[in-house]
């Protein structure tokens, strides 16, 4: 059984790690962002309050499997932001600073969760439509509403091609059907991370870019793991 709800929010911002004062994100909200939003609407302590980077919630995040589909077409949007340049000792707060920020228009994403310890009490605060910290999509600014589909069985893949809505992990022996698929894209997202938010592992991953009317045809899966949840085809990554 799969847990499915989708995210939503005016924009979005996923800062790629490499980025520091211009802020440059990923096209889509990767798996370790997703694991953020299951413990802020499970209330899973991150920690804090002990250490600012802190990411206890991946203690409980093991077993649980997700997958991402991207609802609405991927819609840039860049800007300047007004920071306050702080040097450390100085006590000049006066002096500004406006890198460029890019940010996603409008986002949203239909997200599957399967598996793992934090499983049960996901759903009951889905159904029951209660969050106990307040979801966003990468930056705080950007609050999310979200909004809960139901609970599906997953369904074996017995024919192919088969076009599959979410975004797919590149795994061994995987043929994909570019020309039929018609928009494809690579990205290398994080896709695990540790308590004090060291990614752990990364993967690439193809995906098409036109929301809901995009698919990515698979001819033979290899190791992928593909499953239909409700009326979508999704492809999931490995366990946390």
């Amino acid at each position: 059984m799969s847990l499915v709800f989708e995210i939503t929010s005016d924009l979005a911002m996923f800062r790629k790690g490499y980025t520091t004062t211009s802020m440059v994100s990923y096209p889509f909200i990767p798996p370790t962002a997703v694991a953020g939003i299951i413990g802020a609407i499970t209330g899973l302590d991150n920690g804090a309050g002990d250490i600012a980077y802190g990411a206890r919630f991946w203690n409980e995040m093991k077993g649980t499997q997700v997958a991402i589909t991207i609802c609405s077409p991927i819609s840039w949007y860049v800007t300047a932001v007004n920071l306050i340049k702080f040097k450390s000792g100085s006590g000049d707060m006066g002096e500004h600073i406006q890198p460029k920020h890019q940010f996603l228009k409008k986002p949203c994403y239909r997200i599957y969760i399967r598996n793992g310890e934090i499983y049960e009490k996901l759903k009951m605060r889905l159904k029951n439509d209660e969050f106990v910290f307040t979801p966003y999509l990468g930056v705080a600014y950007a609050i999310a509403s979200v909004r809960y589909l139901g609970e599906f069985e997953d369904k074996e893949i017995d024919e192919y091609p088969v076009g599959v809505n979410s975004v797919v992990p590149l795994t061994g022996n995987l043929d994909i059907d570019v020309f039929k698929s018609r928009t494809i894209h690579k990205e290398l997202i994080p896709l695990k991370q540790d308590i004090e938010r060291t990614v752990l592992k990364s993967v690439p991953v193809l995906y098409n870019g036109r929301g809901k009317k995009g698919v990515v045809y698979v001819r033979k899966r290899g190791e992928l793991e593909l499953s239909k949840v409700g009326d979508d085809v999704v492809a999931w990554f490995e366990p946390w």
